[in-house]
């Protein structure tokens, strides 16, 4: 009896080995997620890219179809409007399924910018305007989409210039990239950088 009580002492009971099983298994899964995600770099990169694509398709979609279309940019989120001369007003794009609102992932931030750029001034989309309702005024509660998009892209093949800033924040050095036009497509991408373009 003596014997067989010293030979169970030495080993492992099933509990332990169960337990370092699952914490071998947790280590090499957060290995796996480390390695395998995607950089700040090209997450960025997929979003510029993705901006740029649909912004193209949008631009021939005005000049094939003859129809008013316009992007609006929140901090976290860009979407497209289109003009209906139905109802004479501005409304979401929903089709296709690319077009409707983006929303941005976590750490990741957008800039518009529309004034400053060159030959803004002398265009002839500087001299749009178009006129509000004040019953169409936006509340607070309708912020998710505005009434009038902040960048026209018209039937004619004209875009308002402007440049789209990306900014990827989750670490210190802050990471951009840009997209912008000058009145027309193609539109120009700036490759990943820490300093702003």
């Amino acid at each position: 009896m003596m014997q067989l009580r010293a030979v169970v002492s030495r080993g492992f009971t099933l509990l332990e080995l169960m337990l370092v099983i699952l914490l071998i298994g947790l280590l090499s899964a957060m290995v796996t997620l480390n390695f395998s995600g995607e950089s700040r770099q090209e997450k960025l990169t997929n979003e510029a890219e993705r901006f740029q694509q649909i912004s193209q398709y949008v631009a021939e979609t005005a000049l094939l179809k003859q129809q008013e279309w316009g992007l609006y940019v929140l901090p976290d989120r860009y979407g497209f409007l289109y003009y209906d001369y139905s109802s004479s007003k501005w409304l979401q794009a929903d089709e296709p399924e690319g077009l409707r609102q983006h929303k941005l992932p976590q750490d990741m931030t957008l800039t518009l910018e529309l004034d400053g750029l060159e030959g803004a001034d002398s265009n002839l989309l500087s001299q749009l305007d178009w006129q509000i309702d004040e019953d169409e005024q936006p509340t607070d509660e309708q912020t998710e989409i505005p009434v009038l998009p902040q960048v026209f892209i018209l039937s004619s093949g004209e875009i308002s210039p402007f440049k789209l800033l990306f900014v990827e924040q989750s670490e210190v050095t802050l990471l951009y990239s840009a997209v912008s036009t000058d009145f027309s497509i193609p539109l120009t991408r700036s490759e990943v950088s820490a300093e702003r373009p």
